[in-house]
């Protein structure tokens, strides 16, 4: 009979280092999650790890009509056709998303691939298009205007902020807390479902130029834009990169639509208050107190020049019959003379 051979401690680590090792390979191949097929290639897989697994996301906003009745943005979304676009949006599954970025079709816009405006997500091919986002939004295609490549950016400052500009347009930012209080609110709905951002508070002329164009009633080719928005984000994050998901409910909807299935227990993230004319108003309040802090802040530093203290001049030693009380009146006399100087 063969003697047992010893199991050192290095090797039971080893051994159970493998076992940890081959769980998590298990749990990683396409296969998994109950035949629910993640990745359609490795590189996928190494996009989801590297780029998207636990990225930031910006959820679209519902806008409460009824309290913009009358109001600018409530003009501009009849105008436009925008009623779903700025009704409650579909409810956001992230990990869903996040395989949907990871997942993206690179060829997606390219007229011979064979999966043009298609993208892969969990075994299936969807369709995802401009053509599908219009319909996804109930949007009319008729009366786009195309945007201004240049415009007059003293016009635009006028109109967004109802008064003429006190600062040089080249070389400053527009700011939130300046807007009219209906701008505002338009520049809200715009950052969440237009061209999502989680910079509001400064922004340059090219959103500038967007609410402009937006504010005077002008439609623009939403389902265009959106499609080239998600496919510059899916295409050009790194690993590095500092931007959010953005879209994450319609991104959701269309995945469902297409009977992309969900993961078990898989749960919808909770929607995001939709902005009121409160919200607009307390935005600004907020967006002020900090400029005024940060203000104040700059003004408290110490003017270094103005309290730097006289050089000491080196004085001849008394003598011993040095009168003190006369000498005493004298530097009185001397300290006056100089108060009176720096006043």
């Amino acid at each position: 009979m063969a003697p047992k051979r010893k199991v050192t401690t290095l090797e039971k680590g080893k051994g159970k280092v493998n076992e940890g090792s081959n769980r998590r390979r298990r749990a990683e191949e396409p296969t998994s999650d109950g035949g629910i097929h993640r990745f359609l290639t490795p590189a996928a897989q190494e996009s989801y790890v590297d780029k998207w697994r636990g990225k930031n996301y910006h959820q679209e906003r519902m806008v409460q009509r009824a309290d913009f009745h009358g109001h600018l943005l409530e003009h501009m979304i009849q105008q436009c056709g925008w009623s779903k676009v700025a009704a409650a949006p579909h409810p956001a599954y992230i990990t869903l998303v996040r395989k949907f970025f990871a997942n993206f079709n690179k060829d997606i816009d390219t007229p011979e691939s064979s999966h043009r405006h298609k993208t892969w997500v969990r075994g299936k091919w969807i369709r995802f298009s401009p053509v599908m986002i219009d319909r996804y939004y109930e949007l009319n295609c008729s009366g786009i205007d195309p945007m201004p490549t240049e415009e007059d950016m003293q016009s635009v400052t006028r109109f967004l902020y109802g008064r003429e500009n006190a600062w040089p347009l080249a070389t400053s930012h527009f700011k939130h807390d300046e807007l009219t209080q209906e701008i505002r609110a338009l520049h809200i709905f715009v950052c969440t479902n237009i061209n999502p951002t989680t910079q509001r508070t400064r922004f340059i002329g090219e959103r500038a130029r967007l609410l402009y164009h937006l504010a005077r009633g002008r439609k623009m080719d939403l389902g265009t834009h959106i499609f080239d928005f998600v496919r510059d984000l899916a295409t050009s994050v790194d690993s590095n990169s500092q931007r959010s998901i953005m879209f994450p409910c319609l991104i959701s909807g269309f995945c469902l639509e297409a009977s992309v299935p969900l993961l078990p227990f898989e749960e919808a993230d909770t929607p995001k208050v939709p902005p009121t004319h409160k919200t607009v108003d307390n935005s600004k309040a907020r967006m002020r107190a900090q400029d005024i802090r940060a203000r104040r802040a700059l003004a408290v530093q110490p003017d270094e020049a103005a309290h730097d203290p006289a050089p000491l001049v080196p004085q001849p030693a008394l003598a011993t019959d040095t009168n003190f009380g006369i000498q005493f009146t004298q530097i009185q006399v001397a300290l006056t003379e100089i108060g009176t100087v720096r006043e």
